[in-house]
């Protein structure tokens, strides 16, 4: 978590803007920056994470909603841990998803009805394109820098080799919409292909992040094709035996199995 400046607290000048808006009691003592982009390169990580740190005076951190790392429960837990006790929930996104901003007012009521939660109280920040002229005053300021010629670029249109699916015996569609990610998906990604790294069968599967596919009260999900099976595992636990007792043995995962495609059943 960023730290803010020691031992200060910003003077009438250098209140950031809209602070003037809020009443003194509602006044957030750290701020949680939600970022909703699944393509986001290490470099335009960094330059958002320095835009949000310049934004705020206060202790801050910032979590991505499809990515490895943090869900919104564990960062708030430990926000709750660190002390703090009105945190406000600030989306970022030009525009930042409608369906995530429907759906976060009932994911934090839940996280605050949580024993233990009671002492923080929690605000969510307005959606970023719908305040004022914030995408016209950044899209005019970026119509004020010189743009880049194409002319002299050599032509191209995908890679060599792109012509058709890798070789592959099992694909692993895991979701990593929001919702699953609150539950540990995108480490889910990563701990599925090492688990299939380790049992020796990488290279039979081609494992594919997905958005949303929507049974999110099972999150995390996997489903399983040409199978047509979908499973929720919660923990690398869970992995390692689906990976030896289904992917390896070709048997069946009850207890983490909960759904079979339709085609499926009318072929099974």
């Amino acid at each position: 978590m960023a730290n803010p400046i020691p031992d200060e607290r910003p003077g009438p000048s250098e209140t950031k803007a809209g602070e003037d808006c809020i009443r003194p009691e509602d006044r957030p003592d750290a701020v949680l920056f939600l970022c909703s982009a699944h393509n986001l390169s290490r470099r335009s990580l960094e330059r958002l994470e320095a835009a949000c740190a310049a934004a705020t005076y206060l202790p801050h951190r910032m979590i991505r909603l499809e990515e490895r790392g943090d869900g919104l429960f564990a960062a708030l837990d430990g926000l709750r841990d660190a002390g703090h006790s009105v945190v406000r929930v600030q989306p970022v996104g030009m525009p930042f998803p409608e369906s995530l901003t429907s759906w976060l007012p009932g994911v934090l009521a839940h996280w605050s009805a949580q024993p233990g939660n009671g002492d923080v109280r929690l605000f969510l920040g307005p959606e970023p394109s719908r305040t004022g002229n914030g995408i016209a005053r950044l899209l005019s300021e970026t119509l004020a820098q010189a743009p880049r010629a194409v002319e002299g670029t050599a032509p191209r249109l995908g890679k060599p080799g792109w012509d058709m699916p890798p070789d592959f015996d099992f694909h692993l569609l895991v979701c990593t919409g929001p919702r699953c990610h609150m539950r540990d998906a995108a480490s889910l990604t990563h701990i599925l292909k090492e688990e299939c790294a380790e049992a020796g069968i990488a290279d039979r599967c081609l494992t594919t992040r997905t958005g949303c596919i929507f049974p999110c009260n099972k999150g995390p999900v996997v489903a399983l094709y040409p199978m047509g099976h979908w499973f929720q595992l919660p923990d690398r636990a869970a992995v390692r035996r689906f990976v030896r007792e289904v992917l390896l043995g070709g048997g069946t995962l009850r207890d983490f199995q909960f759904h079979t495609a339709r085609l499926a059943q009318s072929h099974s």
